[in-house]
């Protein structure tokens, strides 16, 4: 069973040079950018396929490592293990021509040559291009690295994510999360804020919620998707949910609600908050 993480976190651009990051997203891209695989069936393959969306052929090196997240959800490189997903991949080709306006797919296999243990193990694939030989002197040359976080799940594994404590402000949420079992959790569902008294009688969540043609109905302050970003196994750490209200919530009495799921367990709050009236904008 493979699916695909809707969040595409853990995609890393560096530039050098002073040239902005959106110069390289509009140069290149990578899809998937996360795979999650459960590694319940032999002899399988996964492809990504890099994109190239310039009049320039590009020369890639790719790369694996192992990796793990900090508290804030940055990735940190760290050394391999046996039980690491890393020295296990199968990658080809690991050097490549990116044709002008054209594309490479990219395949690997996971082949460990030691049982791999119950639960997540993980490895990070960078696509990263190469300088050129003949670069006119003098001036600065851009350079895309792109990484693809790979997550493959030995059973029986689960997925215990908890909200310690959640911060509402005129902006957004702050949450304190823990994961306490052995595959990346992430918080999947929607919120909604409401001014207090407004909550209809029929409940905080609209039928049309999420919608292409939803429209917020009166005293519904901002609604959206949780953010899925990764809690890692045993990782405590800070995630952040921007609310889609521009340019944030007005001073006043408000009610939060969150429903989904945080990896195996339910996710269902209901919090009220105060926007002073000093909230910046």
């Amino acid at each position: 069973m493979i699916r695909y993480a809707r969040m595409l976190a853990l995609s890393l651009v560096v530039l050098l040079g002073a040239i902005a990051a959106s110069a390289a997203w509009a140069q290149v891209a990578v899809s998937p950018q996360i795979y999650t695989i459960d590694l319940d069936k032999p002899n399988q393959t996964w492809s990504f396929r890099l994109m190239n969306f310039t009049k320039t052929p590009k020369q890639v090196v790719v790369s694996v490592i192992n990796w793990t997240m900090d508290a804030q959800g940055n990735v940190i490189e760290i050394a391999p293990t046996e039980q690491s997903l890393a020295p296990w991949l199968q990658i080809n080709p690991t050097t490549f021509t990116l044709p002008a306006e054209g594309s490479q797919v990219v395949r690997f296999a996971i082949r460990p040559a030691v049982p791999l243990t119950p639960g997540e193990h993980r490895a990070m694939i960078y696509f990263t291009e190469q300088p050129e030989a003949d670069h006119p002197k003098g001036t600065i040359q851009a350079l895309f690295r792109l990484g693809s976080a790979v997550y493959a799940r030995v059973p029986p594994y689960t997925m215990q994510g908890e909200i310690l404590s959640a911060k509402p402000d005129a902006h957004g949420v702050n949450f304190e999360v823990r994961n306490t079992g052995n595959a990346t959790a992430r918080m999947i569902g929607t919120y909604v804020v409401w001014r207090q008294g407004a909550v209809p009688a029929s409940g905080p969540w609209p039928a049309q919620l999420g919608q292409s043609d939803f429209k917020a109905p009166s005293g519904l302050a901002a609604s959206g998707q949780l953010t899925p970003d990764a809690v890692l196994p045993g990782l405590t750490r800070s995630v952040r949910l921007v609310f889609d209200a521009k340019p944030g919530l007005a001073p006043g009495k408000y009610v939060l609600y969150l429903r989904g799921t945080f990896g195996t367990p339910n996710v269902d709050r209901k919090l009220a908050f105060v926007v002073p009236a000093s909230a910046k904008p």
